[in-house]
């Protein structure tokens, strides 16, 4: 996870970049807070999964600060704005990540207690509809304040 991490804020960094610098601060704290709202109700509340054992461990809520935020920048800079090419955006980022939480369960970040990998399919597909929506509204939204004034 961290060498993804750090692979991730790279290509943030270096990635030429369509979303404004609010667009990518505001993307980075929703990314955070739902990705650890979530994993606060599912692996500590409902002990649905582990990360790196159980309980809370700081590499983990260090690393879920992080690598959310800059993946979900990487997701919505990308993001096509047709609904046709969206739905094969949809599908071949969540496939994607379908295969790097794969991978995370083979190397031992995460260990499934009672979860399983098709739950996160779906966790996936809402979580980047739920970020094109956002978009949307950051852009919906700066541009009335941009009107207004």
């Amino acid at each position: 996870m961290t060498i993804a991490t750090i692979l991730a804020i790279l290509v943030v960094w270096f990635m030429p970049k369509r979303l404004t610098r609010q667009e990518m601060y505001c993307t980075w704290l929703f990314m955070v807070v739902a990705t650890r709202t979530a994993d606060q109700l599912l692996d500590l509340y409902f002990k649905l999964y582990n990360q790196l054992g159980p309980g809370v461990e700081w590499q983990a809520v260090v690393l879920q600060s992080i690598f959310p935020g800059a993946v979900g920048i990487l997701i919505l800079n990308f993001m096509p704005e047709s609904s046709r090419h969206f739905f094969y955006y949809l599908i071949g980022w969540t496939l994607l990540s379908v295969a790097f939480e794969w991978l995370t369960l083979r190397v031992g970040y995460l260990t499934y207690i009672h979860w399983l990998l098709w739950y996160s399919a779906g966790v996936y597909i809402i979580g980047i509809i739920l970020l094109r929506l956002h978009l949307s509204f950051l852009r919906r939204n700066r541009k009335a304040v941009i009107y207004n004034d």
